[in-house]
């Protein structure tokens, strides 16, 4: 079980991103509450702090610093402009709630520009989100002015720097824990049955490991002088054992000995370069800015995907609004909520709807376990903060796993976070989980009648990238003398598409492993039916062939991920002689993605050379040579009369065949 544990994590990267993210959120409560104490202040500024805090974490999460100190000036600016608003929509609910919504809008459609305009708009959503999760009290309103909003955020930017440049990430450290983790995840992976689902799930085990590793060394830079070697050698061993132990059915008995042979000297490798790694000092790279899409020329036929999302977040927020406070006029907050988490960071309407079921199922349970908790630490704030912080740390740390473990997390922190401020009863079950459906409901109605965003137009996009990374990898195979670090990171290149494209047809996954069970489900009932009411003239029905699924063609080409890593890993002699098929390959590649993007002049997949080259022209040969051809063309002749039947000449009349 631990082990498994350990396994979810591979370094423990995650759980060091949760373990500074409380960090800074305690101090952030710490520092607020101190300040609440001194000037005489409601609770509420301590916890739109803490929240704050939460959130802009995660967002100057592997950044530079000049953008980390530039969000000292932004948060707080955002953070009068939220307070203002939380105060207006106490006296003026409906143009509040225009507002509120309108200035949300605005944060997201300014995500699709890239660089700096794309991290402000993130930065900018941080404090709107955190008016709803703590609306201002009207008595709080009158004591407490929008600068104190302000006040808030920047106690809770402070903290976020403080912490992350007090505690900085160690990529070096955490790649060679990772790379001591890829022993344990093979061992299970050799002990599970050949063709089990448990054998698959150890083998995703690998690759995340694997690919953690990797990510990890390339973030990490070294110091002025400093040799690489030692991280291209882990790279280079840890491929290599990934590729080993991922090994193809139907071996021979000689092959599985040389094939554990060499996995056995590959993870001896990953041990020692794990060790030597471990000792070199580094600091995190900086994510690189997101570049601004490409400008369409449909107009507003063609809207670019985050304008679309923005009308869509927009109109679902509004709808929200509006049936929140007609139908839950005290706690409005669950369907806003609720609308913003699905909408805001969907890739199309199938991930909306995907987002959806995730949220609910997660909000449910949270919802039922929250409650109860609550009522079991009412009367104790410690004990109750104590619950939403380690809430708090397992959100946090696995919310990348699953989206419906975050959604838990946070329904029952916010549960908990509710009784505190003297919200009780048992009508708070039925409450929630029905502003949260409302919500989602919201969601999914702006996702499909909104400027709707199709889920295969989203995956065609990841698709183009994925062939692209995959189409380079041929290219650079194929030189005279390719290098090996390179064809490794365009290796791994493929892998995080190929992993986008994974995350980006989930939907269309469940969609299919949906209908496939409704089919089975109307089959099984037709037989039913035809053993109950026999008919004595029927035809006994067969299930029905599948049809082509936009996740058939996104999983075949995921798997694709895997023969790249093993072309990776390939020696230089074997890759010479598989030049004409690489290329071949490489050619019929440009093909697909030429089809993929509807360019005209797009040619079918060619197949490879199979048979014998074809013979001689006939005017080089003998005569005597082409007799036992012209015999076996003449007996397999359509046209030749069968024996003891008259023969039959057809020619054309007046544009018709006629007998003779």
């Amino acid at each position: 079980m631990l082990i498994r544990l350990r396994l979810l994590d591979p370094g423990r990267v995650l759980l060091h991103i949760a373990i500074r993210t409380i960090i800074a959120a305690l101090a952030a409560l710490l520092t607020a509450w101190a300040v609440c104490r001194s000037a005489d202040l409601p609770g509420g500024m301590v916890v739109i702090a803490t929240v704050v805090a939460v959130l802009v974490s995660r967002t100057l999460h592997a950044t530079s610093l000049p953008h980390r100190l530039s969000a000292l000036f932004y948060v707080p600016a955002i953070g009068i402009l939220a307070a203002f608003t939380g105060r207006f929509m106490i006296h003026h609910t409906w143009l509040g709630a225009g507002a509120f919504v309108a200035a949300v809008g605005a944060s997201r459609y300014l995500m699709r520009f890239g660089g700096k305009v794309r991290r402000f708009g993130r930065l900018a959503l941080t404090p709107l989100i955190s008016v709803l999760v703590v609306p201002i009290p009207p008595g709080a309103a009158r004591t407490t002015g929008p600068l104190w909003g302000g006040v808030a955020g920047l106690i809770a930017v402070a903290c976020v720097i403080a912490v992350q440049s007090l505690l900085p990430t160690r990529p070096t450290r955490e790649a060679a824990a990772a790379a001591l983790d890829l022993p344990l995840a093979v061992a299970r992976l050799r002990a599970a049955p050949a063709g089990d689902r448990g054998h698959t799930r150890t083998a995703a085990t690998v690759h995340r490991t694997a690919l953690t590793i990797e990510d990890r060394l390339d973030a990490a830079v070294l110091r002025d002088g400093a040799d690489r070697a030692p991280l291209d050698a882990l790279a280079t061993a840890v491929l290599h054992a990934e590729v080993g132990a991922d090994r193809p059915p139907g071996m021979s008995d000689a092959e599985t000995h040389r094939a554990e042979a060499a996995l056995d000297t590959a993870l001896s490798a990953v041990r020692e370069q794990a060790v030597v790694v471990r000792r070199i000092r580094a600091r995190e790279r900086p994510d690189p800015e997101a570049a601004a899409p490409r400008r369409r020329t449909g107009g507003l036929r063609d809207l670019q995907p985050q304008t679309r999302l923005a009308a869509q977040l927009t109109m679902a927020m509004a709808a929200a609004f509006a049936i929140g406070h007609l139908l839950f006029p005290q706690h409005w907050m669950w369907t806003v909520i609720t609308a913003f988490v699905v909408c805001s960071a969907a890739r199309g309407r199938g991930d909306v709807v995907h987002r959806s079921g995730l949220r609910v199922a997660g909000a449910f349970t949270g919802a039922l376990t929250g409650t109860l908790i609550a009522h079991l630490v009412a009367g104790a704030p410690v004990a109750a903060v104590t619950v939403i912080f380690c809430y708090l740390l397992i959100g946090v740390w696995l919310r990348d796993l699953n989206y419906a473990i975050w959604a838990f997390c946070v329904t029952s922190l916010l549960a908990v976070l509710y009784n505190l401020n003297g919200e009780r009863g048992t009508a708070l079950l039925v409450q929630r989980p029905e502003g949260i459906l409302l919500g989602s409901a919201c969601a999914i109605a702006a996702a499909f009648f909104v400027l709707p965003l199709r889920t295969e137009a989203v995956m065609r996009g990841r698709a183009a990238r994925a062939l692209q990374a995959l189409q380079d990898l041929l290219g650079a195979v194929r030189e005279a003398d390719p290098e090996p670090a390179a064809v490794r990171r365009l290796a791994r290149r493929i892998d995080r598409a190929a992993g986008d494209l994974n995350d980006a047809s989930a939907p269309a996954r469940a969609h299919r492993l949906l209908k496939g069970r409704l089919l089975n489900g109307r089959l099984l009932g037709s037989r039913v039916l035809s053993r109950r009411v026999p008919s004595p003239g029927a035809v006994p029905r067969r299930r029905p062939a599948g049809t082509s699924h936009p996740a058939d063609w996104a999983d075949a080409l995921i798997a694709c991920a895997h023969a790249a890593r093993a072309l990776a890993a390939t020696e230089g002699a074997a890759l010479a002689t598989a030049g004409p098929q690489l290329g071949l390959t490489a050619l019929n590649i440009g093909q697909v993605r030429r089809r993929l993007g509807h360019r005209p002049g797009a040619l079918p997949p060619r197949l490879p050379r199979t048979r014998p080259r074809p013979p001689p022209p006939a005017q080089h040969l003998p005569r005597r040579a082409l007799r036992p051809a012209a015999r076996a063309r003449r007996a397999t002749d359509p046209r030749r009369p069968r024996t003891g039947l008259p023969a039959r000449r057809l020619t054309p009349v007046g544009g018709r065949t006629a007998d003779r």
